[in-house]
């Protein structure tokens, strides 16, 4: 078809919520946030959901201190990798961006 062109883009976003499973007040982001506090949400994720791309979540502002990379999906409790109530930054991660597959 001559003429018809459908642009599309990939979405990639995250959401944190306060509460396990997805409850309490959540906090929706496409792009990076170097410090959670100043979007009132400073280390107060319990669980967490992934479209599209990943997203690198660290301990500490500015991406500093303990982080770990989260994949597409629903992760309905940030305890048992350690994260609960304390990620204060994150970043999405390029297609090409090479990590250590571990994090």
């Amino acid at each position: 078809m001559e003429g018809l062109a459908i642009a599309t883009q990939a979405v990639a976003q995250v959401t944190f919520y306060e509460g396990e499973d997805f409850e309490s007040r959540s906090f929706t982001t496409q792009q990076r946030v170097g410090n959670f506090e100043r979007k009132g949400f400073k280390d107060g994720a319990s669980s967490v959901v992934v479209v599209g791309e990943r997203w690198e979540v660290c301990e500490d502002r500015r991406f500093s201190g303990r982080c770990a990379i989260l994949r597409q999906g629903q992760y309905p409790s940030l305890a048992a990798m350690g994260l609960n109530d304390r990620i204060s930054s994150v970043r999405i991660l390029s297609r090409d961006a090479n990590i250590d597959n571990n994090r």
